[in-house]
């Protein structure tokens, strides 16, 4: 377990503590069953601005109680340091809610990464249409500014699978059939982004591979036809996605 998680633990075990200090006549309290919680109290703020980056950093600096006399003390003095754990833990809260909507948006996100072919289009149609999974392919995103590689880092950051399309785009002098550079490029990228088992490779019959990534699984199309890859896609990405 984390420290930010144990003092997170904490926090819930002392607004327990809080909750079950028994009030009597006019709402006031002995302090017998509240001072053992101030200095955990003092001490767990401390921790809190300390170790979450200034997470916390507006959480308001409450006085401490003070005893009105004969050793009691008054609720609407504690109640404020009741409402602070009680900010603090539904902030945390919803911050988890907000990552797992975030993992949950990712997980069902395939990045589609192409070179000049049009053949990328229908590849998105099935992935959307069929497979029902989303898809984002990078020139149908807003530029925001950004040069080509900062919007590449960016976006891949909203999907957790790429599959990429190696269409014969180049034609060297000696007459080879190539996928165009950022295809290549591309591959590495994900690869390295989203592990090797995450990277999908339709190849086009006739495309070279370059030996660099000899060796790596995919799945042929023949030119023009890569709605016939789309069997073994949909069993790829039904084991990926899920």
């Amino acid at each position: 377990m984390s420290k930010q998680s144990i003092i997170l633990a904490k926090v819930a075990a002392l607004k327990k503590g809080f909750e079950n200090i028994e009030y009597g006549y006019r709402s006031r309290c002995t302090g017998s069953s509240l001072t053992p919680l101030l200095p955990r109290y003092e001490v767990l703020i401390s921790e809190l601005k300390s170790e979450f980056d200034g997470l916390f950093s507006d959480l308001p600096d409450l006085p401490i109680p003070k005893s009105i006399g004969s050793n009691l003390y008054e609720k609407e003095s504690i109640d404020p340091l009741v409402n602070n754990l009680d900010y603090v833990l539904e902030l945390h809260s919803n911050i988890r809610i907000g990552e797992n909507s975030e993992k949950k948006a990712k997980q069902n996100r395939v990045f589609i990464s192409h070179g000049r072919s049009e053949e990328w289009r229908k590849l998105q149609a099935y992935i959307e249409k069929d497979l029902e999974y989303n898809t984002l392919e990078l020139a149908q995103e807003a530029n925001l500014g950004r040069t080509i590689l900062q919007k590449l880092h960016e976006e891949a950051q909203k999907c957790s699978v790429a599959v990429i399309v190696m269409t014969g785009d180049d034609i060297m002098e000696d007459g080879e059939v190539r996928a165009r550079e950022n295809v290549m490029h591309e591959i590495g990228f994900f690869q390295g982004t989203y592990g090797l088992n995450n990277v999908v490779l339709l190849h086009e019959s006739g495309v070279n591979i370059p030996s660099n990534i000899h060796g790596l699984v995919y799945i042929p199309f023949a030119k023009d036809a890569i709605d016939s890859a789309f069997g073994a896609l949909h069993r790829e990405l039904k084991v990926l996605m899920n």
